[in-house]
């Protein structure tokens, strides 16, 4: 084996970070303009005046029941939008999902990963069998080892939580035991990074604004995946 191969492949066996975690929803998929829209059905629903991107980003929280309150619902109100939310919310969404596009970057970054054997990871507040949907929809199934999702809408945010899905995962095989990168557009992304010692990268331009994004001490923040590569090559993932 000629030495420098044999240099690049024993420096991939010592890294450190060995996996991206990646959200879906506004981190890969483009989707955050479908989600305000279906947002504004249910408000309209309800006879409420609709949301602007800019509210929807200062009040975002999950579960989602949180991010109703955060609007201003309670009562029998705040029971009729998470109806609406678990029903409704889904049915109009879907079809429009079907019409997203990746972030911009995204592609590159999977190719990228995949020519230096990092491992790619989807966690998600999403059900996994719509994900996978977009994924084959794509054409970009083949990346990604899991989706670490919710099973169904019945489950969703009631049998675990994503970093609690995240960490169970972690621990069932010991080459996730060194560090990862996550890259999220919400700040329960961040949280998980403290909690499960990763490293955090924030994506602005989907749920969160970049003020509630920086507050939360994310490692890196950025603004679109483009700036992802220099993160990759800065953390060793790749050269």
């Amino acid at each position: 084996m000629p030495n420098s191969v044999a240099r690049r492949r024993e420096a991939r066996m010592k890294k450190t970070i060995n996996s991206i975690v990646f959200d879906w929803n506004c981190t890969l998929l483009d989707d955050f303009g479908a989600m305000i829209e279906c947002m504004n059905l249910i408000m309209a629903e309800v006879g409420h005046p609709p949301i602007t991107a800019e509210f929807f980003r200062t009040h975002y929280d999950v579960p989602f029941e949180r991010l109703y309150r955060n609007f201003g619902f309670k009562g029998e109100t705040l029971n009729k939008v998470m109806e609406l939310d678990r029903d409704f919310f889904h049915r109009h969404y879907e079809p429009m999902a079907e019409r997203q596009n990746l972030r911009p970057g995204a592609k590159d970054i999977f190719l990228a990963a995949d020519a230096h054997g990092v491992e790619t990871i989807i966690l998600s507040n999403h059900i996994v069998d719509p994900i996978k949907t977009q994924l084959n929809r794509l054409g970009i199934h083949h990346h990604f080892t899991e989706v670490l999702a919710y099973a169904d809408l019945e489950t969703q945010f009631v049998d675990m939580t994503k970093g609690e899905r995240l960490r169970r995962h972690r621990a069932q095989d010991a080459r996730h035991h060194g560090e990862a990168l996550i890259v999220g557009d919400s700040i329960e992304e961040i949280e998980i990074a403290h909690e499960q010692n990763l490293i955090s990268v924030a994506i602005t331009g989907g749920c969160v604004s970049e003020t509630r994004l920086r507050a939360a001490k994310p490692d890196y923040v950025i603004h679109s995946l483009h700036e992802l590569a220099p993160i990759m090559r800065e953390r060793g993932l790749v050269p």
